[in-house]
């Protein structure tokens, strides 16, 4: 699979170098990261987020958000997690850039409204567990979150809907994107705050994903551990007469991953996303992307020394999320100490500002903001940390701020 992805990559550079800067996805987040992610909305990775938890060091949570824009009028329909995916969590150690340790999610056949699915959970070292999701209403208030415990390694399980905790202008970064390539070098960097502060994913809700573990289980010792995520089917799928898919077979093939915030949608010409998201991080450390990742940061005018500082990061040692585990998470809402977070190598963290952080990096360290500094609903304290999902509106109340 690797020598095809490679041959086929060759191909693309020699026939498309001379016009992959003027091709760019318009979309900032990580949502719709792709063609094919935004057709197959089931395996779209809208983010991903790891730290530690905040109440306590030694345990490591990881959150999957997948199938982003989700209205509650649509509860019934919408929250139903892909029972033809493997939702993967990948556990790297040091500056490895391939792992054979990873926390396997599966889920039974859905139906909506009103049910709920059964997830199959695999830890490393061979723990099987279930757990159910939790069910998803159409009344005013959401119901609680169902949270269940293993009792052989102590993990806690999450999956259902929530407010999507990712806050961004869209608007304002697509079209600093589009400056870019409209005037490569040269962007208009104060496009991206244009709007001061229009949060494009308030009111929407998302599928989670989480999972909270002992750090122990997947360190090794190791002080430093990565993370990044994959969404997979099948190789080969069958269709059945009456329109689902049955007994797929075939090795698992990605079909979305996610390491660091913003790679994808900020860096990779859009010819290449499909390639980039179906490949993994022992392709960025070979430097398969790196041209094209290159040219993109020049678009936006970044130096040559916060170039190699961005692939130091996102492609040497593949785009892996790291985490020092010496660095603190503290405080609320899933940790808010200013000496942790993915400022200093302490994973990504629900509100760390990714978006502010990232684009004053490409723009030399000149502070560059969209005025969307958290998300718009207050997160929780404690595991699953992400807030409860947005409900249908009372009757005679209206939000036109929201859908």
């Amino acid at each position: 699979m690797h020598i095809r992805l490679n041959k086929y990559l060759q191909g693309v550079t020699t026939c498309c170098a001379l016009f992959f800067s003027s091709i760019a996805s318009l979309y900032a987040s990580n949502h719709l990261s792709s063609p094919t992610g935004a057709q197959d909305r089931g395996a779209n990775i809208a983010d991903h987020w790891a730290f530690l938890d905040p109440n306590d060091n030694t345990q490591l949570v990881l959150i999957l958000s997948t199938q982003g824009f989700i209205v509650s009028s649509e509860h019934f329909g919408e929250v139903i997690f892909d029972s033809n995916l493997r939702y993967r969590f990948v556990i790297t150690r040091g500056n490895e850039t391939k792992s054979e340790t990873n926390i396997d999610v599966t889920y039974s056949p859905g139906l909506g409204r009103e049910t709920t699915q059964t997830a199959t959970i695999s830890l490393p070292g061979g723990d099987i567990f279930t757990a159910p999701t939790t069910v998803a209403t159409q009344d005013t208030i959401a119901p609680p979150q169902v949270i269940t415990r293993d009792p052989v390694s102590g993990a806690q399980f999450f999956a259902g809907a929530a407010a999507d905790p990712f806050f961004l202008d869209d608007t304002g970064a697509n079209r600093l994107v589009a400056d870019s390539l409209a005037n490569p070098g040269h962007p208009d960097f104060n496009l991206l705050g244009e709007r001061q502060g229009r949060n494009t994913y308030a009111g929407f809700n998302t599928l989670i994903t989480a999972i909270r573990i002992p750090v122990a289980l997947v360190s090794r010792g190791s002080t430093v551990i990565g993370v990044y995520t994959e969404t997979q089917r099948r190789a080969v799928q069958h269709v059945s007469t009456v329109g689902s898919y049955e007994n797929p077979d075939g090795q698992f093939r990605n079909i979305n991953r996610e390491g660091n915030p913003l790679v994808t949608n900020g860096l990779l010409p859009a010819f290449l996303k499909n390639a980039y998201q179906g490949s993994n991080p022992e392709a960025d450390a070979a430097g398969v992307f790196r041209p094209f990742i290159i040219q993109n940061l020049q678009n936006f005018g970044t130096n040559a020394s916060t170039i190699t500082a961005v692939l130091n990061q996102i492609q040497v040692n593949g785009d892996i999320l790291r985490i020092n585990l010496t660095v603190p998470n503290r405080g609320t809402e899933g940790g808010n100490n200013t000496d942790g977070g993915f400022a200093h190598q302490g994973g990504r963290r629900l509100l760390d500002d990714v978006v502010d952080i990232t684009f004053t990096n490409l723009h030399n360290g000149i502070f560059t903001t969209d005025f969307v500094n958290r998300p718009d609903k207050t997160l929780q304290n404690s595991f699953p940390f992400v807030a409860l999902p947005y409900q249908p509106f009372l009757p005679g109340q209206n939000d036109h701020t929201m859908q």
